[in-house]
């Protein structure tokens, strides 16, 4: 092999690796259909208190990926205990949880295939901002992808007293997650 060549070999490389880079940093994710958010608290004696929104937003600048939960339509299944968990996360002054997470950080699978990992991003909630590591899984149908990520968070961490009512409080630790289809455009 010539240097020439080698050279010629070596810039072609060069300009593949660039062109696939450039690809992958212009592809954007679009929400479409349905998305949820959802949480689950423990209370004491094994009580659960899950509860759910579907005002979710899904944003992807090409760099990060960012989950943007408007917290007003949280529904626990009881309206007493919807009222407590927005006072408990002051909704009037903290409409929304964000959450962030760099789009070279998630494994997206070819099509028809699943994939699944560990990525590490920011929550945004009560005004505070935290790194958390979320457990994601994502699946390409067609053109769709499902996607649902997971995370465990102290509410303490975030400036959460954790909700009380009548001597009955909630555990500080809960899960959170997130479930949207998207497209890669």
């Amino acid at each position: 092999m010539t240097i020439r060549s080698t050279s010629r070999m070596f810039a072609s490389g060069a300009l593949f690796a660039a062109l696939t880079f450039s690809l992958v940093a212009a592809a954007k994710l679009s929400k479409t259909g349905g998305a949820s958010a959802s949480f689950l608290a423990h209370g004491p004696a094994g009580m659960d208190i899950s509860g759910k929104t579907s005002d979710v937003s899904v944003a992807d600048d090409g760099t990060s990926v960012t989950v943007v939960v408007k917290l007003a339509n949280i529904d626990t299944g009881m309206g007493l205990r919807n009222d407590h968990t927005k006072k408990a996360l002051e909704v009037d002054t903290y409409p929304t949880a964000e959450i962030k997470v760099a789009r070279s950080a998630i494994k997206f699978p070819a099509a028809g295939a699943e994939s699944s990992g560990d990525a590490k991003g920011s929550l945004k909630i009560h005004g505070q901002t935290k790194d958390v590591t979320f457990h994601y899984s994502a699946k390409l149908d067609g053109d769709t992808y499902g996607v649902k990520g997971s995370a465990d968070i102290n509410m303490s961490d975030f400036g959460i007293s954790p909700p009380s009512y009548l001597g009955v409080s909630v555990k500080p630790g809960m899960s959170i997650g997130v479930t949207f289809s998207a497209k890669d455009n």
